[in-house]
């Protein structure tokens, strides 16, 4: 008897097969894509991978109008440009299927990850989803996936397969016949083919931008006054400020100062009092996010990417939860005493060893699918990280530690100071106990204001007693961190696609700003077509309402079925108001689409002319091999991070050749080039690391290369 497990990703078949196997997996492969064999408990074993979505929906014919609801899955390769590389995956999975007679699902344990299970085994293995079982685990390690083997489910996720199914549908349908109803809007009334477009999410999450930059530009601030205290005590200055934050009228601050400064200034009262402050919960996804900007500017989408690769490496848990809590029958001591191993955590681990309890502090948040993210005991190899995976690491193995530690405690202390009638305030406030700040410090900061002993009674020296003139200040703009925050508040997209969207509206050109988000003229204009002609194409309110109903399938209350023929039938009645507004929406929208198209065909060609030279720099210090001038960018592949050209560029400085981003500076992943050969692209990723293949022409020999040049892959001599 022979057993498939398909597995998500290369890396992770990899992954998989090790933990299981008694004896050394045997590595081979098929099309070019590598599975393993082994043997379990006297089973024969097939590892093999997928790689991401296999399938995606298409129209069954094509059509260039809307509506079109007459969709079908097909290999991703057939829809999609740039992806000729699932070709050989499904041909791999379809040939080992008919080697085996036992299936088992072991992608991620989420809607996608079993949408991709799904359909690798309806369409590429010819198999009913219904006879396959399921590997569930939350960290690569040996210990869970033994676990999950010997604890497999009886099938797959039927739930959280029918709610990914039913997303991709809606998806689809929201996306591609709302994005054909705006370009038709500007092709009626310009004559011209120009590509807009919107989606069930996305729309609604311009929208609150836009409500923001609306908020900005409307505001008037008001001029307010405070008055402030200096006062003098053992040769050191403090400011002490009045009772009341905030004075509109500055007749009456002019009044309060001048009463003040009559005086005399005493100690009226001393409060101080002990606060104990908690150790934060474990990370959920949303708040590695959040920290993860904070402390290093880095965007949701690069957070998620980051915490996908080490959970792939078996050092961290699955990163797409929203629980804050740790699993019940986790070793904590075990990967504790692991952690210790490592010498900036040492002394945390040993001082936690210690206790003689290990209880953690969690959030109230809970997901049935995966726990809080968190260190997985398995350490990284040296030099394996890069400086922003360690970074990342860093802040989940601390959160963790943290969870485990005593409370800080601060001292809080107030002085109310009286002046003739008049109260102003002194603050101060000191650390008095570590605790979990030791370990998470550098992560969290409060401010250590240190004052003198007062005693109630006392004479205060005043130096100033004066009013400072202010005004309101306008909300503030979105960062990437606070837009996916409120994107979980109002409950739509899920923690895995939220960070997608953001990066979609960037693309569009509908926002700009890195760390303060500006919704651009074009967005701007979208939003307020679409509001005023078809509102509901942004309702947040309809968004949440499917979001919700897709919560529903997944605990099998809700049939998918009825669920998308709901949404068909308002999207029907959606696009039938946009149809009749047509021509409005398409003159509304021209003129700034008009206005962004010739920003892009502006820095389009700023950016080739400044490429052309860096070229032409280049080709006087070219080696053998190098392209002539004349020639057209040589695109290698699709960028892993935003899904780019990657294309072959020159160093302006060394002439040295590399392959980079067509998104820089927005994209910076870069991949050095052997500077002698012919570079030729061959279409196909590295099975072993996801990074393109190329093939490499020199006088007397060729061979492919992988351009990661940390993979392990062997060079391919031809």
């Amino acid at each position: 008897m022979v057993t498939l497990i398909i597995a998500e990703k290369p890396n992770v078949a990899k992954k998989i097969a090790y933990a299981l196997a008694e004896r050394r997996p045997i590595r081979k492969t098929l099309y070019g894509v590598p599975y393993y064999e082994l043997i379990r408990d006297g089973k024969k074993i097939i590892v093999a991978p997928a790689v991401g979505h296999l399938y995606t929906l298409a129209p069954k014919t094509k059509t260039y109008g809307y509506p079109i609801f007459d969709i079908e899955w097909v290999p991703v390769y057939v829809a999609e440009k740039g992806k000729s590389y699932a070709k050989d995956y499904i041909k791999a999975l379809r040939e080992l299927a008919k080697r085996a007679d036992e299936f088992i699902i072991a992608c991620d344990y989420d809607t996608e990850g079993e949408v991709i299970g799904y359909t690798a085994l309806k369409y590429a293995c010819g198999i009913d989803p219904k006879k396959a079982k399921r590997m569930k685990f939350s960290a690569l390690t040996k210990r869970d996936i033994l676990k999950a083997w010997y604890n497999l489910e009886p099938t797959i996720n039927f739930g959280m397969a029918d709610a990914g199914i039913a997303r991709h549908v809606l998806d689809w349908y929201w996306g591609v016949n709302l994005s054909r109803a705006l370009t038709h809007a500007i092709k009626r009334a310009s004559g011209k083919w120009m590509i807009l477009s919107t989606g069930r999410v996305q729309g609604p999450t311009l929208k609150f931008l836009v409500e923001r930059e609306k908020e900005i530009a409307n505001f008037k601030p008001t001029p307010y006054w405070v008055i402030k205290m200096i006062l003098e005590k053992n040769g050191k200055q403090y400011t002490a400020t009045y009772e009341k934050e905030r004075i509109l009228d500055e007749e009456e601050a002019k009044r309060i100062v001048q009463e003040a400064k009559k005086g005399p200034a005493f100690v009226e009262k001393v409060e101080v009092k002990q606060q104990r402050r908690n150790p934060p919960h474990p990370f959920d996804l949303g708040t590695l996010q959040r920290e993860a900007y904070s402390a290093f500017g880095y965007s949701p989408k690069k957070t998620l990417d980051i915490a996908q690769r080490l959970y792939e490496m078996g050092i961290c848990s699955y990163p797409r939860t929203s629980s804050q809590k740790l699993p019940k029958n986790l070793n904590y001591k075990y990967i504790i005493q692991s952690l210790a191993k490592i010498p900036e955590y040492k002394p945390f681990a040993h001082e936690l060893l210690g206790k003689p309890q290990l209880k953690p502090v969690e959030g109230s948040k809970d997901d049935p699918a995966h726990p809080a993210i968190y260190p997985t005991g398995e350490l990284p190899k040296p030099g394996e990280l890069t400086q922003e995976e360690k970074n990342i690491y860093d802040l989940i193995v601390r959160r963790f530690l943290a969870a485990f530690a005593d409370p800080a405690v601060r001292e809080i202390m107030k002085v109310i100071i009286n002046s003739n009638n008049h109260r102003f305030i002194l603050s101060g406030a000191r650390t008095v106990k570590e605790g979990w700040l030791k370990i998470y410090g550098k992560y969290v900061s409060f401010d250590e204001v240190i004052l003198p002993k007062f005693r109630e009674g006392e004479a205060v020296k005043v130096i100033q007693i004066k009013r400072e003139k202010k005004k309101t200040k306008p909300p503030a703009r979105y960062s990437p961190a606070s837009v996916i925050k409120k994107m979980e508040d109002l409950g739509i997209g899920t923690k895995a696609t939220r960070a997608q969207i953001l990066e979609t509206l960037y693309q569009r050109g509908y926002i700009e700003g890195k760390k303060k988000i500006k919704v651009t003229p074009l967005g701007m204009k979208v939003i307020e077509a679409l509001e005023k002609n078809v509102p509901e194409i942004v309702s947040v309110e309809l968004t949440r309402e499917f979001e919700e109903k897709m919560e529903e399938i997944m605990k099998r209350k809700l049939s998918k079925d009825k669920v998308i023929e709901k949404a068909k039938e308002q999207l029907i009645k959606i696009l039938r108001e946009f149809k009749a507004k047509e021509l409005d929406i398409g003159r509304e929208l021209m003129e700034k689409l008009i206005e962004s198209e010739e920003k892009k065909t502006k820095k389009s060609k700023k950016n080739t002319a400044k490429e052309l030279t860096t070229e032409e720099e280049a080709i006087k210090k070219a080696v053998e091999g190098n392209e002539k001038k004349n020639n057209d960018p040589i695109i290698v592949g699709k960028c892993p991070k935003c899904g780019g050209d990657l294309v072959v560029r020159y160093n302006r400085k060394t002439g040295k050749r590399f392959v980079g981003c067509s998104n820089w500076p927005s994209c910076d992943v870069t991949y050095p080039l052997l500077q002698r050969g012919k570079i030729i692209p061959t279409g196909r990723v590295c099975p072993e690391c996801g990074a393109p293949i190329v093939r490499i022409r020199e006088k007397n020999r060729e061979y492919e290369i992988c351009l990661d040049i940390r993979c392990k892959k062997d060079r391919k001599f031809i």
